[in-house]
């Protein structure tokens, strides 16, 4: 359905110029949830963004294509025909999202009827009742009134859900949906996700930074860094730990389990870098990684058999 190749995004900027993705390449099927993690600062978010063509200067495309249904999307007329129809996208935050003078239902409404301006008022009202009720909100009729202040981060997480889905798009971003939300929240969040991926055949791109949660939700997932992509694992390799690029490794370390009788959290030592003509010939991770060696800081490994690394696990 969609395909991301050779994607390359930049800030051009008189004071700090930088990389931001380079030379991205996935595709997404009919029907998959494909998960994207790694650190804050790896470019998950601005990835999701340049598929809707949101970002603006000084963030610059500068090389690669984004091809949906064999059309590869151009100009800003090309975009603006997909966004919000065939693609929807949730943002990090639901209650910033939402406007706070506005009801929940007026904004769905709105949503609706700008997808669909034949539709009238009375249809458009019935059918974001319908919506709330799919994303197993309750009493929809009601809620339809309420503020954003007045639900819970659950509830406005479904508030998003519910007008990404207002258009019936084929593909879902869902950028970090469960952030800020608490433990049992998530999981209702990732199993309500997880239904309309089986009812309603929707394309998921699943945004985290939790391998755990991409484990229960993925078929294919990608692990960024600074911008590049490391490694590639299906569901099962992430359930088994099968882990070969040393960054994967050190994600998978960092998080806590349970009967651990560590003091401390591990950590992965250092800082994510820039991305930048340092690392043309280089490996992006190599500032960080205990394997490195001289060769890893003079070529740079290329994306092969699932992982882009000279010495893997």
């Amino acid at each position: 359905m969609l395909e991301v190749n050779d994607l390359t995004i930049e800030l051009k900027s008189s004071s700090n110029s930088f990389i931001i993705l380079r030379s991205v390449n996935f595709t997404l099927k009919k029907g998959e949830i494909l998960g994207i993690a790694g650190e804050s600062g790896s470019g998950k978010t601005i990835l999701a963004k340049t598929i809707l063509n949101l970002i603006k200067n000084p963030v610059v495309k500068t090389a690669g294509e984004i091809i949906l249904d064999g059309k590869t999307l151009k100009t800003e007329k090309d975009f603006r025909a997909v966004r919000g129809k065939k693609i929807s996208m949730i943002f990090q935050n639901p209650t910033a999202s939402l406007n706070p003078v506005f009801t929940v239902g007026s904004q769905i409404i709105e949503t609706i009827r700008t997808h669909n301006p034949e539709i009238s008022a009375k249809e458009a009202e019935k059918r974001a009742e319908e919506l709330l009720s799919e994303v197993e909100i309750p009493h929809p009729k009601e809620r339809l009134k309420s503020f954003p202040h007045q639900l819970s981060g659950g509830m406005n997480q479904r508030v998003m859900i519910a007008m990404a889905l207002a258009s019936s798009p084929e593909i879902l971003i869902a950028d970090e949906p469960t952030t800020a939300l608490d433990v049992t929240i998530q999981q209702q969040i990732v199993e309500l996700i997880k239904k309309l991926n089986r009812e309603k055949e929707l394309s998921v791109i699943f945004i985290t930074h939790d391998l755990s949660l991409l484990a229960q939700v993925a078929d294919e997932s990608f692990i960024m860094y600074a911008g590049e992509m490391m490694e590639r694992l299906t569901g099962k390799d992430l359930k088994d730990g099968n882990m070969r690029h040393p960054y994967t490794r050190n994600l998978q370390n960092c998080v806590p389990k349970l009967g651990d009788n560590r003091e401390f959290l591990n950590t992965i030592k250092g800082t994510i870098t820039f991305n930048n003509s340092d690392f043309d010939n280089a490996c992006i991770f190599h500032p960080r990684c205990e394997k490195a060696t001289d060769k890893c800081r003079k070529e740079k490994p290329e994306f092969i058999n699932g992982f882009s690394c000279f010495y893997p696990h």
